[in-house]
Order: structure tokens, then C-alpha cells, then sequence
């Protein structure tokens, strides 16, 4: 009798980075995703330690989309023995070479800062940190290096993308399609088809599933029928009440009040998704004339080339971002912007006076070039710092969003916090709950089997009660190294 395929969950399960899982059958083994841990030196160390997997024996990888914690561990396999495919969409095939080669970059000049002392020094001076927290942030050891540049780069051709919707086989019994996720360009949710025996098992995997709304992403479907679904629940404890920011209206009042104090507005920004969604809006506003001539910096290389790689799959766009590509425009430029992609003009910028916004990375404020942007305005009350998203806890970004930093350190330079804060809440990336259940529940079947990750324990408690309620009879929430069977 054949034997039913189970999942082990690798990462991301309790947590919301290290995206990894493991389906296995009799005569076949695929792994989905091959995300970082991200966080504290621990989270790294996790990063350097694979799963307990024979990389050689896999028959196919697949990766939901090109967030690093979805998929940067994936410059790891050449070493690891793995050869054969990595399955993917087609702007995701794009843009792992790209995102690989970053990481392996990021990691070398890490060793090399650490081991020079020249590091990024970002901190909360006043009020004082919790010490347990500083020695617990304190780096002893060096930094973990996955991988290099030629393994990312090796592994960056082993990518092959496919169009959404269509099957492919994977491995003996196992064959795939892909949904648009509508998370980031390329995202998707990984639909799985397992014979076993005369049985068949469709199991889904979510990846990282975009809200609905205005967006310039086309309108992402609900998931199709599955047996089993693996899903994300990132948002799951936010409540029904959560703030939920007017984007074009609180961007519009971030423009205005630039231009009537002359502030320069600096945005931390992550580099695929979020950079795209504010430039987006930002155009909104220059082509009904609120921008003016006031200029707008794209600080992040990755983030000016996944703009576009949007314009080169106009079909996966709004219909408002599709009919400016028809007609020969960017809906990711205007006259004002500026994209800048050297070191040497980021840092030409960073001193600059007037009114201006700078989006710069990264967005979790610990390195990068928004730390120099925040060095040259957060002490001023000319300065306006924006935070569009997720902010690590403990963190100068945390400390800032929230109003409770007085004093910092940034590069060794100490600083009065002078600059206006604001934090915008409408630019999620994740559906919210409702939305989630919405997107599970779209094609009418209930699954026989929901299995909550990539949350923490109480996004997936309250996700676990709210799909529970709305009829969904088997919902568990695997722990970090579990094995489930269908």
C-alpha cells in the first residue's frame, strides 16, 4: 500500500522568516522554500545550520517568491549537493539571480565590517536600552557566510519560472501549478497534486498572500480547491479595529507638509514590494500636479530594477498600472524621481537641504544607506522620518515608529531625536484575517486539513480560532521540526 505523503516543517512555523518545508511521499521529494531566519545573532546562526535533509535526494525545489526569507537560503544548495530545478513564476526567475547575489554580497561585507570594527551602528541611547537586551544584540563571533557569489549565482540558473496556471511534473507522482499570490511581483501559492496509491492529495501551499484593494498589482484569485492547505497567517492577531491609514491621502499630507516646511521626508523602505507600492502612489500624486517639482530619491538598486521588471509583465499589473504600460509610461516614474545607484550618490544626497523624500534600505533601520539619510535629519526639525511597515522588536526602527526613542547613536554620531515621526498602517503586504479567511474559503470546499505558519503563536491562535468558527473542522499549527501526515 502506498504510503501518504506527509510535510515537515523546516522553518516558519511558530515564526514568521525561515520559510521551509518538506513534502514527502515513497517515490518522491520536494522541498518549498529555503528562507533566512532573521532577527537576533541566534536567528543567523539558524540560517548557517541546514535542515536535516538529504539535499542530494531531492527531485525539485520550489520557491513562493523572492523575499529573503522565503528564499535566501537557496544560495546554499550547490554546496549542499543539490543540481536539479528550482521551480518558480517567471518575474521570480528574474529576480532570485539578482536577490542571491545581493545576499551573498551583504554577507561577505558584513565578515569583513565586523572583523574591521567599521560595522553599522544604529541604537537607542535614551532612553536606555534594557541591558539584557543589548548583550543578547552584542555580537561575539562572526557573521555566518552561506554562501558566495559564484554558489548564488550557480543557483540563480538553476531557476526555472512558469506561467501561472499551468501544470508542470515535478517528481514521480507529483506535478504543479502556480497562483498568483498578489503579495509582491511574482509571488505565488504553490499548488501540489500527489498521487499516492489510486488516491489523489491536492495540497496547497499559500506563500505570502496580498491584500486586496487599491494596489498596482492585478486583483490576486482565492485559492483553489485543496485537501490540505499550509498557510500563512502573518496578521493573524491583528484586530478587526487595527488603524488602517488612507495611503494617498496621509502620502499626500507627507508631501505637502515637505514642501511647506521644507523637510526632507526619509522613507525606510524594503526593496520588492514596498518601495514599488509608495512610488506608485507617489506618480499618483505627480500626475495630478501635488508633487511639483519636489524631488523624490529611489536610494536601493534592487528595488529600481524590480520596478522595471513590473513594466516588463504588464499582465500581472492593475488595469491602471497595464494602461500606462500600453501607452509607453512607467506607472513607477515621474519627472521628479530620481533613481540613485551608486554608494557615492547616495551619500552625495544624504546631506541635502529642502523639501524632498528618500526612500531609502533598508527598512528594518539596521543597515544600509537610510542609516546616513537618518544621520543627517533625524536630529533636525527639519527632518521627517516615515515608516511604512514591519519593525524588528528591540530595534532603533522600533524605538523611533513608536515614539520612544529621545536619543540616538547612528555611526557613532549621537543624536536628539528632533525629526517628525509617522507611521503609516495601510501599506501591509499580508492580507489582514478576514481576508485571509476569505481567500481560503473562495472556491466553496472546505479543506479537510488547515495547517497554520509563518505567524507567530498568537497570529496563529487567533487564526486557528477564527477558522475553527467559520467551519473549518481541522486546523493544527505545526511545531518546528514536526512531521504531519495527510
Amino acid at each position: 500500500m502506498s504510503k501518504a505523503p506527509s510535510l515537515t516543517f523546516f522553518g516558519a512555523a511558530g515564526e514568521v522568516t525561515g520559510s521551509c518545508t518538506l513534502l514527502e511521499t515513497d517515490r518522491a521529494r520536494v522541498l518549498v522554500d529555503f528562507g533566512l531566519f532573521q532577527g537576533s545573532h541566534e536567528q543567523e546562526r539558524r540560517s548557517a545550520d541546514p535542515p536535516p535533509v538529504d539535499f542530494r535526494s531531492l527531485d525539485a525545489v520550489v520557491c513562493t517568491h523572492a523575499h529573503i526569507d522565503h528564499c535566501g537560503r537557496l544560495g546554499m544548495l550547490p554546496r549542499l549537493g543539490f543540481d536539479r530545478a528550482i521551480w518558480c513564476s517567471e518575474p521570480t526567475a528574474e529576480l532570485l539571480p539578482m536577490v542571491l547575489r545581493s545576499s551573498a554580497n551583504l554577507q561577505k561585507v558584513r565578515l569583513q565590517e565586523h572583523r574591521e570594527g567599521t560595522g553599522p551602528d544604529a541604537v537607542v541611547v535614551d532612553p536606555p536600552p534594557d541591558p539584557a537586551v543589548t548583550s543578547a544584540q552584542r555580537r561575539t563571533e562572526d557573521p555566518p557566510v552561506l554562501y558566495g557569489g559564484g554558489d548564488a549565482d550557480r543557483a540563480g540558473r538553476m531557476a526555472i519560472g512558469v506561467p501561472y496556471g499551468a501544470w508542470r511534473d515535478l517528481a514521480d507522482g507529483v506535478r504543479m501549478r502556480l497562483h498568483d499570490a498578489g503579495h509582491v511581483i511574482g509571488s505565488a501559492s504553490v499548488e501540489l497534486e500527489v498521487k499516492h496509491g489510486a488516491s489523489r492529495t491536492r495540497i496547497l501551499f499559500s506563500g505570502d498572500v496580498g491584500p486586496r484593494g487599491d494596489s498596482y498589482l492585478r486583483e490576486r484569485p482565492d485559492a483553489p480547491e485543496a485537501d490540505v492547505v499550509v498557510m500563512e497567517c502573518t496578521t493573524g492577531a491583528r484586530p478587526a479595529d487595527a488603524p488602517v491609514a488612507d495611503v494617498p491621502v496621509e502620502l499626500r499630507e507627507i508631501v505637502a507638509d515637505c514642501r511647506a516646511r521644507d523637510r526632507t521626508a526619509v522613507l525606510p523602505t524594503f526593496s520588492l514590494g514596498r518601495a514599488q507600492v509608495i512610488v506608485h502612489h507617489l506618480a499618483r500624486l505627480a500626475r495630478e500636479g501635488v508633487m511639483g517639482e519636489m524631488p523624490v530619491y529611489l536610494d536601493s538598486p534592487m528595488a529600481i530594477r524590480a520596478g522595471e521588471l513590473c513594466v516588463r509583465h504588464p499582465s500581472l499589473l492593475s488595469d491602471e498600472a497595464r494602461a500606462m504600460v500600453s501607452r509607453g509610461h512607467s506607472p513607477f516614474d515621474f519627472d521628479s524621481l530620481h533613481f540613485l545607484w551608486s554608494r557615492r550618490h547616495s551619500l552625495r544626497i544624504a546631506g541635502r537641504q529642502g523639501a524632498g523624500i528618500v526612500l531609502a534600505g533598508s527598512g528594518f533601520c539596521d543597515a544600509g544607506p537610510v542609516l546616513h539619510h537618518l544621520e543627517h535629519h533625524v536630529g533636525h526639525d527639519h527632518g521627517h522620518v516615515v515608516f511604512t511597515g514591519y519593525v524588528l522588536p528591540g530595534s532603533l526602527a522600533e524605538a523611533l515608529a513608536e515614539g520612544r526613542a529621545r536619543r540616538v547613536r547612528i555611526n557613532g554620531q549621537e543624536l536628539d531625536v528632533r525629526a517628525r515621526v509617522t507611521r503609516l498602517h495601510g501599506l501591509s503586504g499580508h492580507a489582514d484575517p478576514s481576508q485571509m479567511e476569505s481567500w481560503l474559503l473562495g472556491s466553496g470546499k472546505v479543506p479537510s486539513a488547515v495547517l497554520l505558519n509563518h505567524g507567530d503563536e498568537r497570529a496563529r491562535e487567533m487564526m486557528s480560532a477564527r477558522l475553527a468558527s467559520a467551519g473549518c473542522a481541522r486546523v493544527e499549527r505545526p511545531a518546528p521540526g514536526a512531521t504531519w501526515s495527510a
